[in-house]
């Protein structure tokens, strides 16, 4: 399973609050499962989501996550549940979207690698990524 990400794009961007920062930096987010694209959603908030899985996984009583964006009405938008054969990603924004069940060594693999890379695109834009993703 791979959770990546490509053109990061500013282009709504209009203030360097961390609000403007979280909600304008957007990107084409894919999740891949073996073959299969399970997730393809063009304008995803990722730096927005990099820092609530950076949040998420330092939590030594960590559940559920279900990504609550400031872009969306509902919750949900990426779902990394726990499976009775491991954990599966999801999204409410498309229908019947669900990665396999797999270990949680690669779901935290797959989110530290994200988080890793909107670090390092932050920081290649001048911006203080850690103030930014919160680590």
């Amino acid at each position: 399973m791979e959770m990546t990400y490509e053109r990061l794009s500013g282009g709504d961007l209009r203030g360097r609050t961390l609000a403007d920062l979280l909600v304008s930096l957007d990107a084409r987010l894919r999740v891949v499962d073996g073959d299969e694209v399970v997730i393809d959603e063009p304008g995803f908030p990722v730096v927005e989501l990099a820092r609530d899985l950076s949040m998420w996984l330092d939590d030594p009583d960590r559940g559920d996550f279900e990504f609550e964006s400031m872009s969306y009405e509902g919750v949900g938008a990426i779902a990394i549940r726990r499976a009775a054969a491991g954990w599966e990603v999801s999204s409410s924004l498309v229908a019947g979207a669900v990665t396999k069940a797999t270990e949680w060594a690669t779901v935290a693999r797959c989110c530290r690698h994200l988080i890793a890379k909107v670090e390092a695109d932050l920081a290649a834009l001048g911006l203080d990524s850690g103030a930014v993703v919160g680590r």
